[in-house]
């Protein structure tokens, strides 16, 4: 694959962090830090659910980002503990942004009325049932994906 482009990693990750930040917020907030050629280094700062393990928040990052754009490849590079509650996040990407976007929003609604739910039920779930909700989304996100190929 070849490198990503600049302007178009800044908007897609941009785009992951609000999307992350909007299920995850307030016990895990991605705030990006810093762009390069090849990857990118994000904040996260919060609670976070120590049940769940703090690095199942940095990887979910990634889920965010390659659900966005199918195309994208993205792995943890480096973590660093900056404070008790915060880390920074180095990602390495490869990919290809001119095809292969998709409409995360569409399906996830998609998902809820699949599994009898709406939005409003979504959003008036607490966060672990949405962070659990989230990783049944990216399940059914690779099902379907699987069942294309």
């Amino acid at each position: 694959m070849k490198s990503v482009a600049g302007s178009e990693l800044a908007k897609l990750v941009l785009r992951a962090v609000e999307v992350y930040n909007r299920y995850r917020s307030p016990e895990a907030t991605a705030k990006l830090l810093k762009l390069e050629e090849d990857g990118f280094t994000i904040e996260f700062e919060g609670s976070f659910c120590q049940s769940c393990g703090v690095q199942d928040y940095f990887e979910d990052f990634v889920y965010e980002l390659e659900g966005l754009n199918s195309n994208v490849e993205a792995e943890i590079r480096e973590i660093e503990q900056t404070s008790p509650q915060s880390f920074m996040v180095r990602y390495m990407v490869k990919g290809d942004f001119s095809s292969g976007k998709l409409d995360e929003e569409r399906l996830f609604q998609e998902f809820l009325r699949e599994k009898g739910l709406s939005v409003e039920d979504y959003m008036a779930s607490n966060p672990c049932t949405k962070d659990v909700m989230r990783f049944h989304f990216r399940t059914w996100l690779f099902e379907r994906k699987s069942k294309r190929n």
